[in-house]
């Protein structure tokens, strides 16, 4: 009786699993043609506008124009006995 029930049960879980896994196989969705219209692959999509091409980028004095900012004077290195700006002298040691 034993043997009945299980082989039964035994049954009907493997006809069971079968057709839950016959639910798990993925369905392939072909995609639809692409019209002839849109070009071939790997060329460049057609824009709906012209294409803009940025101005020239102003350079510092060339071409006959002024500079566009003045030249700033750049600063040296202070001598070996000038004070350096903003602070005050050292005091000198006495002898």
């Amino acid at each position: 009786m034993k043997r009945s029930i299980l082989a039964a049960i035994a049954l009907l879980l493997s006809g069971a699993s079968q057709g839950f896994a016959e639910n798990l196989q993925p369905i392939l969705n072909t995609p639809e043609p692409i019209a002839a219209t849109s070009g071939s692959p790997g060329t460049a999509t057609p824009t709906p506008y012209p294409q803009v091409t940025p101005p020239s980028i102003p350079r510092a004095g060339g071409q006959g124009n002024p500079p566009l900012l003045p030249k700033i004077p750049q600063p040296g290195p202070p001598k070996q006995d000038e004070p350096l700006p903003g602070l005050p002298p050292p005091a000198k040691p006495d002898p």
